[in-house]
């Protein structure tokens, strides 16, 4: 989400065009090759790369091993110049994190996808992008960012461990790498709308154990303002062409509460519950609008509550929360396609 043309408002991102507020009316960004059942795009994020004033947009693909800057034309309304940051392989996603530790979320942290590339991070600097390789390999599918160790310097995480951002974040060589478990803890549905029809496969217990779906972007935020940080995520429509368990299931997407409560201790039949419970929240299920490959929650009609924007093979889609405009309709396609 982005305002693209200056006019106030937040458009929507996605893949080959951008949808202009508040009628998202489609305008055209560049043409993407469809390889294996994909749109090979896999994030858009809107950041000014210039410094000319306008939101450009940074996009990764899978197939084409690439990530590139799209330039805004500005007033020109000419087409969007696509450039070449990186080609190091398979990129399932990236985002904007802050890594310099400036206080400003302006660096590209991507997730590739083959064990043998290395894991980097790119920032921009003085219009130019600047590759920081921090290990000599990935680390499977997940990736994020925060501050583990308490030293006031933002951290890698990843499905098998966390690396340790060194006090000087741009010097060369290897992060301290800290192996974890934490790839081995499902969060269970629980409390009011955890029920829905059983898959038709069976999910491993491990990973982000959602009920079942196929995750691929995890978002946190405060959805009912009660100071934690809460879950958004959801079950794509074919996420691998048919090849997952469950994957002709009814796709959905929710929101799970964060909850505190007293906590149970570990037995024979599973893990405890660390002293937290997570209630999911319908958000729509059993239609067109599911989880994707980047769901983006935000404020997209100045209403001071949340909203969720979600796209994938079965269209995109805004989710209007209705807290605070109840006569609104509350989940409709931005586009189809």
């Amino acid at each position: 989400m982005a305002d693209l043309n200056k006019d106030g408002k937040l458009d929507i991102i996605s893949g080959e065009s951008w949808y202009e507020a508040p009628k998202w009316t489609k305008h055209p960004l560049r043409q993407i090759d469809y390889s294996h059942g994909y749109i090979d795009n896999f994030s858009d994020l809107a950041l000014d790369v210039d410094g000319d004033g306008w939101t450009d947009i940074v996009q990764c693909s899978y197939f084409g091993h690439n990530i590139v800057w799209l330039k805004n034309p500005g007033r020109t309304s000419g087409p969007w110049k696509v450039t070449e940051i990186d080609n190091s392989g398979p990129c399932e996603f990236a985002f904007l994190v802050d890594l310099n530790n400036d206080g400003n979320a302006l660096e590209v942290l991507p997730e590739f996808d083959r064990p043998n590339v290395p894991l980097a991070w790119f920032e921009l600097q003085n219009g130019k992008w600047v590759k920081h390789i921090v290990a000599q390999r990935s680390y499977g599918h997940g990736i994020g960012v925060g501050d583990v160790n308490g030293d006031g310097r933002n951290d890698i995480l990843t499905p098998k461990g966390w690396l340790e951002a060194p006090a000087d974040v741009r010097a060369p060589g290897d992060w301290v790498f800290h192996p974890t478990d934490w790839d081995q803890h499902p969060i269970p549905a629980a409390g009011p709308g955890a029920a829905e029809p059983a898959p038709s496969g069976a999910a491993p217990k491990r990973g982000a154990s959602f009920g079942y779906m196929y995750l691929i972007d995890i978002n946190g935020v405060d959805m009912n303002g009660d100071g934690q940080l809460d879950l958004v995520t959801g079950k794509r429509y074919f996420a691998h062409n048919g090849a997952d368990p469950g994957e002709r299931e009814p796709i959905g997407l929710y929101w799970y509460e964060y909850r505190k409560v007293a906590p149970t201790a570990p037995t024979a039949h599973g893990l405890g519950n660390g002293g937290v419970e997570w209630i999911r929240h319908i958000v729509n299920y059993g239609g067109r609008m599911g989880g994707g490959l980047q769901i983006v929650v935000t404020d997209m009609d100045g209403d001071e509550d949340l909203d969720i924007v979600s796209g994938g093979k079965a269209g995109l889609f805004l989710a209007e929360n209705l807290t605070r405009s109840p006569k609104r309709v509350l989940s409709k396609p931005a586009q189809s396609h």
